[in-house]
């Protein structure tokens, strides 16, 4: 016989579980939509909810403080006094365990019982650790949270380190530059796959980032890994042992003051998991194109929901755009609405004096147009697919951002690479007429 559920010891109407920007998004839209209905937001950060892109540029560079909103001069989503005038409350450092979705309940960590009508679950990822020796040394650190990005940040202000940055992702490289506009001394870049950006970037693409990096004094160890973090004297990291992914050679000790672990994030999916919705191993919280999952009530966005895509099929996107686009259609959901999600991917990047813009599906296996020139670093590649256009890197160059977009979205045809790469020809007219 199975127990009766504990009551709750109190009930809201929209329980957003995580305290992210999906969740945040997700409590502007509701209060927009729904001016009486109880928001509560549970979180395991002590922090309001923040943007992260902020956390590996203007923050980690010093030009921004946490204390305003992003654009504002900070990276808050809202500023707390915000909550309380939305009445939009919110409860931080207890997370949600787990759900019990036939009696829509929540069990905090702290033990405690919330009811609710409607569920959001947005919990995001955590940065990958490795498990090698060494690894919980001090001056070995992730960039996650607005508590490492200050970290950091502290740490970075001491000049002439040698950094040893662990991947070559979007962050490791935001960090790789970032380290060297403090004025590192040295900045190197270590890596399994063979160049930067693989699944996405062409041979030349690579080639191009690479540079970049190199004549601004960073190196880089391609197909090869660390394989521990060596102390020093005082207890600190002073080297990353490094070995070649094919066991070649002897492995190499790269000195080190600070060393950068930026090899994704793992994706939070426990709490899914623990209430029996149904999760992808590979792409995080299973939902349908109205980003509801598998239990009654409870939807999911940001990084853990694997939402259908039409290029991509189960797909899921950990970055900035993805959780306000998913929030708000969560919530114009959880109010009643009819919205299917359908988003086309993008993430944003700035690299010493490049603002990289990158729309769409990009892969290696693309045929690539350059409209202007790499060298002018003003330039887009558009990457096109059995004829269609799949994806637009805009480096400098944004001005036709939201053509692209369109583009990409109605699964435009390419016209030939010579009137692509011209300058006169408008990608506007791509889905005219």
């Amino acid at each position: 016989m199975t127990a009766p559920a504990t009551p709750p010891q109190r009930r809201v109407d929209y329980l957003l579980i995580g305290g992210g920007l999906a969740s945040a998004t997700a409590a502007e839209e509701i209060r927009k939509r729904d001016a009486s209905g109880s928001i509560l937001i549970v979180a395991s950060e002590r922090h309001a909810p923040y943007h992260r892109p902020p956390l590996s540029k203007e923050y980690l560079r010093g030009e921004i403080e946490p204390d305003g909103t992003y654009g504002a001069g900070g990276v808050y989503v809202q500023l707390p006094p915000w909550y309380g005038e939305q009445r939009v409350e919110t409860l931080q450092g207890a997370p949600v365990s787990r759900l019990d979705t036939a009696a829509k309940t929540a069990t905090l960590a702290n033990g405690e019982i919330i009811g609710y009508g409607k569920a959001l679950i947005a919990t995001g990822g955590r940065a990958r650790a490795l498990n090698i020796p060494g690894a919980t040394l001090p001056g070995v650190m992730t960039l996650r949270t607005l508590d490492d990005a200050t970290a950091i940040r502290e740490r970075l202000a001491t000049p002439g380190l040698r950094v040893v940055v662990i991947g070559s992702g979007f962050i490791g490289l935001e960090a790789a530059s970032n380290a060297l506009f403090k004025g590192a001394a040295s900045v190197t870049i270590v890596d399994l796959v063979k160049r930067a950006w693989p699944g996405m970037l062409t041979d030349d693409l690579s080639a191009w980032l690479q540079g970049e990096f190199m004549a601004r004094g960073a190196s880089f160890y391609f197909d090869h890994a660390p394989s521990a973090f060596i102390a020093g004297p005082d207890g600190r990291v002073a080297a990353v042992r490094i070995t070649a992914s094919d066991g070649s050679g002897s492995p190499l000790d790269l000195p080190a003051d600070l060393a950068l672990v930026g090899v994704g994030i793992q994706l939070n999916t426990e709490v899914a998991s623990a209430s029996g919705i149904n999760v992808d191993p590979r792409h995080g919280v299973m939902v349908d194109n109205h980003l509801h999952t598998s239990a009654p009530d409870v939807w999911a966005a940001g990084d853990i929901a694997a939402y259908p895509d039409p290029v991509m099929g189960r797909f899921h996107f950990e970055h900035w755009d993805n959780a306000i686009s998913s929030g708000q259609t969560a919530a114009a959901n959880m109010t009643g609405g009819d919205e299917c999600y359908t988003h086309v991917p993008y993430f944003f990047s700035d690299q010493f004096d490049l603002a990289l813009n990158m729309l769409g599906y990009p892969s290696p296996d693309a045929e690539v147009t350059i409209r202007s020139h790499m060298a002018s670093h003003a330039f887009t590649a558009v990457f096109v697919r059995d004829g269609v256009i799949r994806a637009a890197l805009m480096v400098n160059d944004d001005a036709q951002m939201d053509a692209w977009r369109d583009a990409i979205a109605a699964g435009a045809k390419a016209p030939d690479s010579e009137t692509l790469a011209s300058s006169d020809f408008d990608p506007a007219t791509l889905t005219q007429g």
